[in-house]
C-alpha cells in the first residue's frame, strides 16, 4: 500500500484533511475518524493519521473529490470548538500508530547498533521493529553487545558503532576524513582535525581572495530567500511531503546532554547549508553535495561539540580552508545566515535538511551513507523539537563573536604582510604611471627648441629609480656593486651638469 500525499488546515471548528490520491479506486474510497484517529483508504493507498486533537463526524462534515487534481478533501469537526492543533504542518509525527498503553516498562528502541532493531526491557529479548524488518536479531547478540559498548560511536545523538566496517575503506575516505572511524576514539577526533586543517591551510589562496574581492562580492551582497521569507508563509512543497512521509516516526530517548550536543550539531550543518546556498547564489550544482558534506565537522569528522564557540570556530577554519571562495567577510554573512535560518522557526529547519537529504541521495559519491547515519533522523527530531530549544539556541548565538585570533591560522598576520606588499606596489605603480606621463609630455614638446625645465628633473629621478631597483636587486655580488658604484659616479656627474647647464 501507498501512503498519499496530505495536508491538513485549521479553523476555530473544523479541521480539513487532504489527501492526494491521483490513482485511487474511489468505489472503494473509505474515510472514519475516531476520536484522535483518522484513516483512510482506497486501493492502493492507505493513510492513518493520529491528530493532536479530538475530530468527530457529524452533519456538518462533508467529502469532495476533484477528478482533476486527483485530491480528496475531507472536513470534520472538532470535539472541543476553539481547540488549536499544534504541528500540524509536521508530516512525520502525524503519522505515528496510536501508543499502547502498558503499566509495565515500555519498550525502547535502540538506536545506537543498526543491527538491532528495539530491546524489549520488559522481556529482555529483541524484537524487529517494522520499519528495519531486514534488521534480524542474532542469537549470539548478547555477547556482542559487551564487545560493542566500547567500540567508538558516531551517528545521530552519537548512538551508533561498527556500521561502516562493511565498506570498503576507499569509498568512506570519499565523504570522511577521519581515518578509520570505527576504530579513532571520539577524543582524539578534534585534535586530528585541527592538525589536518593547518596543514591544508592555503596562505596564497587565503590572500588571493583577501586582495581580489571582486569574484566574492557577488556572493556577499546576495539576498538568500530565508532574508525575504515570513515565518507564517513557510510550507513544505510536494517533493518535501513525499519525503517525510516515508520516514518512520520515532522517539528518541535523550537525556539534557544529548539535546545540547544535537544543537551544536544543527547549527555546524546549518552553517555548512548556507555557505553552499549563498555561494551558489541559491542554484546548487554537483558540488554542492560536497560543500555541505565539506565545511561540516559533524558529517567529515563524527566530532560532537562542547560549545556554541567551538562549533563557530570549526565553521570558520572549514569556510577559509577548503571551498572555492575563502574570505573572512564573506564567512561572517554566512554565519549571519544562520541565525536568520533559525529565526524561521523548525519547518524552514527542516526545509533546509530535506535539501541536505536529497543532495546527499543524487551526489556521485556514497554520501547518502551520511543520510543515514544523521540526516534521516535530523528530520525525525527536528519535527518533534520544541520552538522553545530553537529559540534558546538563537538567543546564545547572538552572544557568539567569532575572531580571527582565535582561528589559530595566523589570519591578521597574514593581512597585514598582504597589505603592506600591495601599499608597496601602489607607491612603484604611481611612480611608474607619474614618470610615462612626465616622458610622453617631454615627447609633445620636443619640437619646441627651448626644453622644459622638467626635462632634466624627470631624468634625474629616472636615473636614481634604476640606481635603487639595480642596487637591491643584488647586494652581494661585487662586481654588481662595483659597477654599480660606477655608474651611479658616471649619473651623478651627468645629472649636475645637466643642473648646471640648466636654463635660467
Amino acid at each position: 500500500m501507498l501512503t498519499p500525499r496530505f495536508e491538513i488546515t485549521q479553523t476555530d471548528e473544523d479541521v480539513t484533511i487532504i489527501v492526494h490520491a491521483p490513482y485511487a479506486n474511489i468505489k472503494d474510497a473509505e474515510a472514519c475518524v475516531d476520536g484522535t484517529d483518522f484513516l483512510f483508504t482506497a486501493t492502493p493507498y492507505f493513510l492513518r493519521l493520529q491528530l493532536p486533537g479530538k475530530v468527530e463526524e457529524n452533519d456538518t462534515s462533508f467529502g469532495s473529490y476533484d477528478c482533476e487534481k486527483g485530491d480528496f478533501t475531507l472536513r470534520f469537526s472538532k470535539v472541543n470548538k476553539g481547540e488549536h492543533f499544534d504541528n500540524l504542518e509536521m508530516i512525520t509525527t502525524l503519522l505515528a500508530p496510536p501508543k499502547k498503553k502498558s503499566t509495565v516498562i515500555p519498550n525502547i528502541e535502540v538506536i545506537g547498533n543498526p543491527s538491532v532493531a528495539s530491546v524489549d526491557i520488559s522481556e529482555g529479548n529483541a524484537v524487529a521493529d517494522s520499519g528495519n524488518n531486514w534488521f534480524l536479531p542474532q542469537d549470539n547478540f548478547a555477547g556482542n553487545s559487551t564487545l560493542l559498548v566500547n567500540f567508538p560511536k558516531y551517528g545521530f545523538a552519537n548512538k551508533i558503532s561498527g556500521a561502516l566496517t562493511a565498506f570498503e575503506a576507499a569509498w568512506i575516505k570519499e565523504i570522511i576524513d577521519l581515518p578509520t572511524p570505527d576504530t579513532t576514539l571520539e577524543t582524539e577526533r578534534k585534535s586530528l582535525r585541527e592538525q589536518r586543517e593547518l596543514s591544508d591551510f592555503s596562505e596564497e589562496h587565503y590572500m588571493a581572495d583577501l586582495m581580489q574581492s571582486d569574484c566574492i562580492e557577488p556572493c556577499i551582497t546576495y539576498t538568500p530567500e530565508w532574508d525575504t521569507l515570513k515565518k507564517d508563509q513557510i510550507a513544505f512543497n510536494d517533493s518535501e511531503v513525499d519525503l517525510l512521509k516515508e520516514l518512520p516516526n520515532k522517539e528518541y530517548l535523550l537525556d539534557a546532554e544529548d539535546v545540547q550536543k544535537l544543537s551544536l550539531n544543527l547549527v555546524d550543518i546549518l552553517y555548512a547549508s548556507c555557505y553552499n546556498h549563498r555561494t551558489t547564489l541559491g542554484d546548487n550544482t554537483s558540488e554542492s553535495g560536497w560543500t555541505i558534506n565539506k565545511l561540516s565537522s559533524t558529517l567529515c569528522w563524527f566530532q560532537n561539540f562542547t560549545s556554541l564557540d567551538e562549533v563557530i570556530t570549526a565553521c570558520f577554519r572549514r569556510s577559509l580552508c577548503y571551498p572555492l571562495y575563502r574570505n573572512w567577510e564573506l564567512s561572517l554573512k554566512v554565519f549571519e545566515d544562520v541565525k536568520q535560518v533559525l529565526s524561521l522557526g523548525r519547518i524552514y529547519i527542516v526545509k533546509r535538511f530535506c535539501e541536505i537529504h536529497n543532495l546527499f541521495n543524487t551526489s556521485y559519491e556514497p554520501r547518502y551513507i551520511l543520510n543515514q547515519l544523521y540526516i534521516k533522523d535530523f528530520l525525525i527530531w527536528l519535527q518533534r523539537i520544541p520552538e522553545s530549544l530553537i529559540e534558546s539556541l538563537l538567543s546564545a548565538l547572538s552572544n557568539i563573536n567569532p575572531n580571527k585570533p582565535s582561528m589559530g591560522l595566523d589570519l591578521v598576520e597574514l593581512e597585514t604582510a598582504a597589505y603592506s606588499v600591495q601599499e608597496e606596489d601602489f607607491v612603484i605603480e604611481n611612480t611608474i604611471h607619474k614618470m610615462t606621463d612626465d616622458i610622453e609630455m617631454m615627447s609633445l614638446n620636443g619640437a619646441k627648441e627651448e626644453k622644459p625645465k622638467n626635462v632634466y628633473h624627470v631624468n634625474q629621478k629616472f636615473f636614481k629609480y634604476l640606481l635603487s631597483s639595480s642596487s637591491s636587486s643584488d647586494s652581494s655580488d661585487s662586481e654588481t656593486d662595483s659597477s654599480s658604484s660606477s655608474s651611479s659616479s658616471s649619473s651623478s656627474s651627468l645629472d649636475s651638469d645637466d643642473l648646471d647647464n640648466e636654463p635660467k
